[in-house]
C-alpha cells in the first residue's frame, strides 16, 4: 500500500512538471493564435503586399524584405541599417504596431484579433 501511494504521488508530480511545461512553451509562442487564412486577407486589406513579397524570397521594394520563410532567417542587417537577431513574435508584432525607419507603424489600424491572424498567417510562409 505504501509504495502504491509513493508511486501515485510520483505520477502526480511528474503531471505537475509536464503541464507546466506545456504551459511554458505556449507563453514562448509555440503555440499560435490567430487563423492564417484571415491573416492572409489583414496581408491583402493592408497593402502589405505592396512593399513585402511572399513567394519568391526577393525584396519587391527595398527596403521591404521578402517575409517569405522570415522565422526561419538567420541573423542579417536590412537595406536601411536595422539588424535583426532572431525574428520574433515580439518583434514582428513590435515592427507592425510601432513601425520601423522604412515602415508606417500600423498599431492603429490592426485590432489586436487582426495583429494574431496576420501573425499566424506569417508563420506560414
Amino acid at each position: 500500500m505504501k509504495v502504491l501511494k509513493s508511486a501515485s504521488s510520483l505520477c502526480a508530480a511528474l503531471l505537475l512538471v509536464v503541464s507546466a511545461g506545456s504551459l511554458a512553451a505556449q507563453d514562448n509562442g509555440a503555440t499560435h493564435k490567430g487563423d492564417p487564412v484571415k491573416g492572409k486577407e489583414v496581408f491583402r486589406v493592408t497593402a502589405c503586399w505592396r512593399c513585402h513579397d511572399v513567394d519568391t524570397g526577393e525584396s519587391k521594394r527595398p527596403p521591404a524584405p521578402s517575409l517569405k520563410g522570415t522565422f526561419q532567417r538567420s541573423s542579417h542587417t536590412l537595406v536601411d541599417g536595422t539588424r535583426h537577431e532572431k525574428h520574433t513574435d515580439a518583434m514582428f508584432r513590435t515592427i507592425i504596431t510601432e513601425g520601423t525607419k522604412a515602415m508606417n507603424p500600423r498599431g492603429a489600424v490592426l485590432t489586436d484579433e487582426e495583429l494574431d491572424d496576420l501573425m499566424a498567417y506569417l508563420h506560414t510562409l
